[in-house]
């Protein structure tokens, strides 16, 4: 107990403090660490490798490749990319990194097939790798159609 005549010398009390001291001072770092994580992960690049980047289409973008593309895009994309691929679809708001929008033409021209291509592939947190889900052949469709988002008809 502490009084006006000096410290409070009962061990006890001591020893209690200290180690809220020290479990508020663990829980500082740890949200700290944790903030860090977040912050680090959200805005690290994707970068693409630069063979990835070269990779030319096989697919023709046709009316046959993009309905192909587009019945994928309704099953696998539209829920976090947007039925109108501008981000925002009905799973958009689960995740810290927003999903890509397609519909930034001035982004989309910068991207290559093979960009595209490769991110659809290798995926990264939140969104899934497609190699194992998706042909070559409908990852390449996917492409063409995610294209026409950019460039509406």
């Amino acid at each position: 107990m502490t009084s006006a005549a000096g410290p409070d010398l009962n061990p006890r009390n001591s020893k209690q403090k200290r180690a809220r001291f020290l479990l508020g001072v663990i829980g500082v770092l740890l949200v700290a660490a944790l903030a860090a994580f977040m912050l680090t992960d959200s805005t690290s690049s994707w970068s693409v490798p630069p063979d990835a980047r070269a990779l030319a289409n096989p697919i023709p973008a046709n009316a046959t490749s993009i309905a192909a593309g587009k019945a994928i895009y309704d099953d696998r994309c539209a829920e976090c990319h947007g039925n109108a691929g501008d981000g925002n679809g009905s799973k958009s708001m689960r995740y810290r990194v927003k999903p890509a929008n397609f519909t930034d033409a001035a982004v989309m021209e910068t991207r290559t097939d093979g960009e595209l291509y490769w991110k659809i592939t290798t995926g990264r947190k939140p969104m899934p790798s497609f190699e194992t889900k998706l042909s070559d052949e409908e990852r390449w469709m996917l492409v063409d159609y995610i294209r026409t988002f950019a460039h509406p008809k």
